[in-house]
């Protein structure tokens, strides 16, 4: 028995076995010579948490609120660092647990995050990866709740992650449900790439198997994680990330360690390469986008950083592999049948664990693509067409889910394609009269396979009539005419200033003018007596919405962009949700974290978005006149980091 500290929390050894790291309550690491089983310094952090040393002895990090960098040779904390990316408003990231590659370039920390940002509470957490070489935050791995102990595999190429709670809000109330899985980390790719569930006896929050302790065999064959709740330690396969047994306990089972063993060898991830099968014409083109996409090394997606691709054998020439991409590319003119192709892929660490698959390609004829002609007319302000492939065939068949849409070109930059949705919109201002704008469909499976096709829109002007008047005043001035609108129509109905601009163009007289802020034609004083004429226009209000661009972060709920409207027009005035109303129209990819308020105008992100590039189309309409109206797209770049930990 050593006497340490109150409540010892954490351990770690030095690789040498000389000295134990142990975290206590009072948030004081205490170093205990191994061999004389006494304490022989005291490291002051602040709160409790846990430890890790570095491979090569000399480094121990404390994730304890903050990141804590310890000289082991000094025993002294050379300098700590936020658990987080980038600091934001609102958000709490708490360093809670610590784990060191094999290799010791990287530590991974788990990172425990409260976020306020969005007005309410809402809890969640990931991993921090920190560069060990220049000991700052290289990245973050979202886990979306709150990690436990890390583990990694004896070659880095996994880390294993318990998770002990995650924050659920159902909308009739939230709060901390106890975890019962292990998030498996692929190293390679930094994410998720598997979950081992440990088990529940039940949906209550006191019945799920929380995981505590977590260790991988010398071999990595095996994750142990200790379940205190049942008294057990889980023994999971590391091929298929199921629990294949639990090894029965005399008591709760908390931390664990696996005593390494650098002799043994690594038993081999089973590789998995799964056949494929694809049909594309003689026209050439790609058949399969990837051989990789179904195949698995250890129970997890592969990518090209994971493993190798040669081809084999093909009983055709013109059906071949690109081991850069994994591709499988059909030779223009490739002869009709069904080819097979075999590919071999190994994986990169352990060259010579390979396995083999077959990719049968059907070679046929193209099949015939109608992209046929379309006309419509329309007002401006409106969709033209809804949909150009309605009345398209591919092989007979409608052709909406088996081509890919382009915009070829347009007689008008008014007449525009939706390619998302194959919709044609005339703007507010696009001139009178026919306009022509050329798409093109190409077959999804062979993309040299195409047609194109003519829209022909013809615009039509909304009616306006300006109506003669005639009016008196007398020699002392006054008004001859109240309005001139009073009798004049725009669209069927009574134009108003709200609806048309006014303006004079000719008077036979200075004295005979026109107030172009009321209509109303007045005469001056001393104008000479007889009859004079003044000459005006009516012209119907433009509506401009212009595109926007804005970015920000998907880890955090903020307010993208302040107002849409901002840089809209409604004639010479700025637009804004007195004169005009606004509606959402579409947004790619879809997204119930991504929100217009069409009281304000403004864009807003929830937190916990995914990262990414969205686009939101929205339109704009006048109060006065609804059918004039025009749209806008907002390009909302979420790509950037935001708050540390994987967290917000």
């Amino acid at each position: 028995m050593i006497p340490v500290g109150p409540t010892p929390s954490a351990l770690a050894v030095t690789p040498d076995g000389k000295w134990l790291y142990v975290m206590t309550a009072a948030g004081v690491v205490e170093v205990v010579d191994t061999a004389l089983s006494t304490v022989a310094a005291t490291i002051s952090v602040g709160s409790s948490g846990d430890i890790a040393i570095s491979p090569d002895g000399a480094r121990a990090y404390v994730a304890a609120g903050l990141v804590y960098v310890i000289d082991t040779a000094a025993n002294v904390v050379l300098h700590s660092f936020a658990a987080e990316a980038t600091p934001i408003a609102g958000v709490t990231n708490t360093a809670w647990s610590v784990a060191f590659s094999p290799d010791g370039t990287r530590a991974y920390v788990g990172v425990v995050t409260f976020d306020m940002t969005a007005g309410v509470f809402s809890a969640g957490g990931g991993l921090l990866l920190v560069d060990t070489a220049s000991e700052t935050v290289a990245g973050t791995i979202d886990l979306f709740s709150l990690p436990g102990a890390i583990a990694l595999t004896p070659d880095g190429s996994r880390a294993y992650v318990g998770i002990r709670y995650i924050w659920l809000d159902t909308g009739y109330g939230a709060g901390f449900f106890n975890g019962r899985y292990v998030a498996v980390i692929d190293t390679i790719t930094k994410s998720i790439a598997a979950i081992i569930d440990l088990g529940a006896d039940g949906p209550s929050f006191t019945q799920q198997n929380s995981p505590d302790g977590i260790g991988v065999t010398p071999d990595r064959s095996a994750v142990y994680t200790a379940i205190p709740r049942i008294g057990k330690v889980a023994v999971a396969n590391v091929n298929t990330n199921a629990v294949t047994s639990l090894i029965p306990l005399t008591a709760p089972p908390g931390d664990l360690a696996i005593v390494a063993d650098r002799a043994v060898a690594l038993v081999p991830y089973v590789i998995n390469a799964v056949n494929d099968s694809a049909a594309t014409s003689t026209a050439g083109g790609t058949a399969v986008a990837s051989v990789l996409a179904n195949d698995q090394l250890g129970g997890i997606g592969v990518t090209t950083a994971h493993v190798t691709l040669t081809q084999q054998s093909s009983t055709s020439g013109g059906v071949t592999l690109d081991p850069a991409t994994g591709e499988v590319n059909v030779a223009a003119g490739t002869e009709v049948g069904i080819h097979a192709l075999v590919y071999r892929t190994c994986e990169i660490a352990a060259p010579s664990n390979c396995a083999d698959a077959t990719v049968s390609v059907t070679v046929r004829l193209p099949f015939v693509i109608d992209a046929v002609n379309d006309s419509a007319s329309t007002l401006p302000g409106r969709t033209a067409l809804a949909n150009v492939l309605a009345n398209d065939t591919v092989d007979g068949t409608p052709a909406a889910a088996r081509v890919t849409l382009s915009a070829v070109s347009s007689t008008s930059e008014g007449i525009t394609l939706d390619v998302r949705y194959g919709s044609v919109f005339v703007a507010v201002g696009t001139a009178p009269g026919p306009h022509t704008l050329t798409y093109m469909i190409c077959e999804s499976a062979s993309p040299s396979n195409c047609d194109a096709a003519d829209v022909t829109i013809t615009v039509i002007p909304f009616p306006i009539d300006a109506v003669n008047d005639a009016g008196a005043a007398l020699r002392t001035g006054g008004t001859a005419v109240a309005n001139v609108l009073a009798n004049d129509t725009f669209a069927n109905a009574t134009a108003t200033l709200a609806t048309v601009r006014l303006s004079q163009i000719a008077s036979t007289h200075d004295g005979v003018s026109l107030n172009v802020a009321n209509g109303a034609v007045t005469v001056a004083a001393g104008t000479p007596v007889g009859t004079h004429t003044l000459r005006y226009a009516i012209c119907e209000i433009p509506i401009t919405a212009a595109n926007d661009s804005a970015r920000a972060s998907s880890k955090t709920a903020s307010t993208a962009l302040a107002s849409v409207l901002t840089n809209d027009r409604l004639d010479n005035a700025a637009a804004t949700t007195a004169n005009v109303g606004l509606s959402l129209v579409s947004l790619t990819p879809a997204s119930n974290k991504i929100s217009l308020d069409v009281s304000n105008g403004s864009v807003k992100v929830l937190a916990k978005a995914s990262s990414g590039t969205y686009t939101l189309v929205y339109q704009i309409c006048e109060i006065a006149m609804p059918t004039n109206c025009a749209q806008a797209t907002v390009t909302l770049d979420l790509s950037g980091s935001g708050g540390g930990g994987g967290g917000r």
